[in-house]
């Protein structure tokens, strides 16, 4: 027999509120316009913004940067050619090398921040807006939002970006190098998720708050 969780005791969701996430100061939600942004009364911390990107431009977002991710981990990132020898390197293989080397930190750092987080990300954006792009409730749509949020500061593909444009051109006094398609789809992907993030968490929070409608 089971025992129904006391009144006191359940959760309440407030979607016509929103928290400030610096200082927790509750305000009344409003409607906000494309671009407009609301910000906090007591520590100017922005609660909302407007959307510019519907659910379905999201969708799309997430969905080409799911395929760019996989042209940029199965295509090589450059090609060395040494003495007449070519060597492709794609990102497992530039990573597997770092750690025969005995860099093993580093290439924890780069699986992670070129790999696994962004992997995440674009997986839980699409977990997120597919179902509202139907029209449907999103499972497990706060936990997956905290989770997004949390997932978002530690996906630097534009790190590794970086760091793979400086060992280009380090490289270049030994040995031919010629950028691959696997450089060029980070490059892209890169922008792609740049331009997801600026979108905003705030209108996906809305929509799940209110069941996907």
């Amino acid at each position: 027999m089971g025992f129904s969780q006391p009144r006191a005791l359940r959760l309440a969701t407030h979607p016509d509120l929103v928290a400030c996430p610096d200082c927790d100061a509750l305000h009344v939600r409003r409607e906000l316009s494309a671009g407009e942004v609301a910000r906090c009364r007591r520590c100017a911390g922005v609660l909302e913004r407007g959307d510019r990107l519907s659910i379905d431009g999201q969708f799309a977002l997430a969905l080409a940067a799911l395929i760019v991710f996989a042209l940029a981990n199965l295509t090589p990132i450059v090609t060395l050619d040494l003495r007449g020898v070519e060597l492709r390197v794609t990102l497992y293989e530039a990573m597997l090398r770092t750690w025969q080397s005995g860099q093993h930190a580093v290439a924890v750092l780069a699986a992670a921040t070129a790999f696994f987080f962004p992997l995440a990300v674009i997986l839980l954006q699409l977990w997120v807006v597919a179902p509202l792009a139907r029209g449907r409730r999103v499972p497990g749509g706060a936990v997956a939002l905290r989770s997004l949020h949390w997932l978002l500061r530690w996906s630097m593909v534009e790190v590794f970006m970086f760091g793979t444009l400086i060992a280009v051109v380090r490289s270049a006094g030994l040995a031919s190098v010629v950028p691959g398609v696997g450089v060029f789809s980070f490059a892209l992907l890169t922008l792609l998720l740049a331009a997801n993030q600026a979108t905003g968490l705030h209108a996906l929070w809305r929509r799940v708050a209110r069941g996907g409608a």
